[in-house]
């Protein structure tokens, strides 16, 4: 990993940051009117003054959502404080730089399956409610794929991008991974499989390692047949006659390059997610969309009469613009354009999914057998907490803690001197209990109008803010 991952009171960890932050000997010279220094670049100041933010503040960066921790938080146990320390980042070392020292640990989030493409909507309550008690938020998402390692590599690409820019502004703090049902088995492998990618601990929420056949039933008699029809046209006889093949697609000539043409069930799918991007954003489609739609959706009899290469005059487009923008700059002022966008992302894993099964994909990489193995094998989290709820048949909260206590006898045959907390607890709930809460602003609202536990339970988030007091009673008892 290119972030600090280090838990300062626990010498067990390995740490990127060179030295340790206490014995600093830049600390003598710390000043708060210095300008930061950060490495090649030079100042970087405009960066330096955005660093706090209010709780609800989400950033896309990278490819992440971040929501950095208020100013002062519930719970506070010290006041911040500027320091020095010497950073190691990728291919650079960041020297004399100044930072904010956050006192709690950076928690890396990652959602369930398909929910998991916009975690900051998804789990935005519980989210909120962990900066407000003073941690920094990373929630990456992710498309759900039937390579989960792949999606872990990505996931941790991501991750890494961002990483510099946070260790310049918070210094060194632990990486705690924390995971709801796909996003719980995916921080496993991570911290399995990527022993470049240390994690302070892991917080498992949901836990479930099920194949494809037992996680969707009748997958291979319904499902598969299903997806293959839609992304190879096998569903409609009449296909070739109404629709046409008039125009070669960009992979070349030929039959094998005509393959897009007539469109297929899924090729429909992805223009109308496309058009619903256009639109989401307030952006007229383009004429290259325009274009490919006609050639792809005119009828055979229409395809001598109807043009196929449409062209918007720019007049019209700016006119039509001009009409749009203010409705537009509402709409994101509302915030209902970022929640509209990211709700296309989950939409948008589907076509993905279908071609994974059309392509041949019949069980997940690496399968829950191999997951095991390497778990037993090479986990190495210290600390676990895993969550499990007690309405929830898809949960495998219970084999998961026997499979990290097999873990930690593997890793005490290799280092006797380490030891492995394991905790297990269940609360009130289903599967889906993280993820139904409202906002966090419209929930105190909701408290101070209706009561806190008349307001729970009519809003139903009562086993979301169960969820994260446990979160976070878990965090602070381990100091991080």
């Amino acid at each position: 990993s290119i972030f600090m991952s280090r838990n300062e009171n626990d010498s067990n960890y390995e740490s990127d940051v060179e030295g340790n932050p206490e014995d600093n000997p830049f600390d003598e010279f710390d000043n708060d009117e210095a300008e930061p220094n950060f490495g090649p670049g030079g100042n970087t100041g405009s960066a330096f003054d955005t660093i706090l933010n209010g709780v609800g503040e989400w950033e896309e960066m990278h490819g992440n959502y971040v929501l950095k921790p208020p100013k002062s938080y519930e719970g506070q146990p010290r006041k911040r404080d500027f320091r020095r320390s010497i950073i190691n980042v990728n291919l650079y070392t960041y020297t004399s730089s100044l930072f904010i020292q956050i006192d709690r640990a950076l928690i890396h989030f990652l959602g369930g399956a398909i929910v998991g493409a916009a975690p900051d909507i998804s789990y935005r309550y519980l989210l909120e409610r962990l900066a407000q008690k003073g941690f920094l938020i990373v929630a990456t998402p992710y498309t759900l794929s039937f390579d989960y390692i792949a999606t872990c590599d990505d996931i941790i690409g991501r991750f890494e991008r961002i990483a510099p820019s946070l260790a310049r502004q918070f210094g060194p703090v632990p990486v705690v991974g924390v995971g709801h049902s796909c996003g719980a088995l995916l921080q496993l492998l991570i911290t399995t499989l990527f022993p470049d990618t240390p994690r302070a601990a892991n917080a498992l929420i949901s836990y479930n390692n099920k194949g494809v056949k037992d996680a969707i039933p009748f997958f291979d008699e319904v499902f598969a047949p299903l997806f293959v029809s839609l992304a190879r046209n096998q569903t409609n006889p009449l296909i070739e006659f109404l629709w046409t093949g008039n125009a070669p697609s960009d992979t070349g000539s030929g039959s094998d390059g005509d393959k897009s043409y007539p469109p297929t069930s899924l090729d429909l799918i992805n223009i109308s997610l496309e058009l619903g991007r256009n639109a989401v954003r307030g952006n007229l489609p383009s004429d290259d969309l325009l274009s490919d739609i006609a050639k792809k959706t005119t009828p055979k009899p229409l395809a001598s009469v109807l043009p196929q290469d449409v062209q918007i005059p720019s007049f019209v487009r700016d006119s039509v613009q001009r009409a749009i923008d203010p409705i537009m700059e509402a709409q994101s002022e509302a915030g209902i354009t970022p929640i509209l966008d990211q709700s296309l992302d989950i939409l948008e894993q589907i076509p993905s999914l279908i071609e994974e099964v059309a392509d041949g994909a019949r069980d997940f990489n690496p399968t829950p057998a191999s997951v095991k193995a390497a778990a037993r094998r090479s986990y190495r989290a210290r600390r676990t907490l895993v969550i499990e709820y007690d309405d929830d048949p898809l949960d495998e909260s219970e084999e998961l803690e026997s499979l990290l206590k097999d873990a930690e006898t593997v890793m005490r045959n290799k280092r006797p001197m380490v030891d492995f907390d394991v905790q297990r607890t269940i609360l009130k709930g289903g599967h889906a209990t993280p993820c139904i809460a409202p906002p966090l602003d419209l929930a105190s609202r909701a408290e101070d109008i209706l009561g806190d536990e008349t307001a729970k339970n009519n809003l139903l988030y009562s086993g979301a803010d169960e969820t994260a007091d446990e979160l976070v009673r878990w965090l602070e008892e381990g100091n991080l």
